[in-house]
């Protein structure tokens, strides 16, 4: 079964949709030994002119007649993608699937970039990587959302400027499950944000199903910018940008592309 047919069984279930947790929230500190992130290939870039693939429906799934978007105000920029979520219900996703069937534990480069528009907020784009947690054929059970955010991993965000994260940081950046993972201290839960280095050492055989990113839901009044978002592994690297400036007659064929070719009338 292909990687989006898996997904579409899945249902999406796991796939963030939790406001931010808040600042309290206390990352897990495990002693890990230095952690060697595998070699990356040069990235190559995929440019987009416009919003299309970035689904706005309150649950992050595909939108149909009975799944409609919500109130998320999603627009291109000269740089970059910017969304503004009026109320709770409000959300913003875009996934997107690598080109091959990757292991989490060829994963070298994981990273984008941020303009924080709400002073004072630390409601950020995070990083998603929907996961096969033991790799093979796609269980009940296996499938979770590893969420990057850069509060949760102790960075500092500055309003209205351009900051890029790195979601690896050698392996020690902080990452949550949206399904408590049994084989790590706690969970790692939002509560309890985990080393990218100790989920990956619990999971050795975990599969990349999809990688993208999130603004929302349960985070009224969030409003950022998001660009640059890098999936690097193994012999293969990808960049997305937005910008106006770029075609707009879409070439690019995303997930939820297909899913509305396949769902919809």
């Amino acid at each position: 079964m292909s990687i989006r047919r898996r997904l579409v069984v899945a249902g999406l279930v796991g796939i963030s949709v939790v406001g931010v947790a808040g600042v309290g929230a206390q990352a897990a500190h495990q002693p890990l030994e230095a952690h060697r992130l595998p070699g990356v290939a040069p990235c190559k870039v995929v440019k987009h002119g416009t919003t299309e693939a970035i689904v706005t429906t309150s649950n992050g799934e595909a939108p149909s007649t009975t799944n409609a978007p919500s109130t998320a105000v999603v627009k291109v920029g000269k740089e970059g993608v910017e969304a503004t979520l009026p109320d709770a219900g409000a959300k913003a996703l875009y996934l997107e699937e690598p080109v091959r069937t990757t292991k989490v534990a060829r994963i070298g480069k994981l990273s984008y970039r941020t303009l924080q528009l709400n002073p004072g907020s630390v409601a950020l784009w995070s990083y998603q990587l929907p996961i096969d947690i033991n790799g093979g054929t796609l269980q009940a059970g296996d499938f979770t959302t590893l969420v990057y955010e850069p509060y949760q991993d102790g960075r500092s965000i500055v309003a209205d400027r351009w900051q890029t994260w790195d979601a690896l940081r050698g392996g020690q950046a902080k990452w949550w499950s949206t399904r408590a993972l049994p084989l790590v201290a706690n969970g790692a839960t939002q509560a309890f944000p985990t080393a990218w280095a100790a989920i990956l050492a619990a999971y050795p055989d975990a599969t990349v199903l999809a990688y993208g990113m999130n603004l929302g839901k349960g985070s009224p009044g969030a409003s950022a910018r998001v660009d640059g978002l890098t999936f690097g592994a193994g012999d293969a690297c990808v960049t997305h940008q937005w910008s106006t400036r770029f075609d707009r007659r879409s070439r690019h064929v995303s997930i939820f592309q297909l899913w509305r070719r396949w769902l919809l009338p």
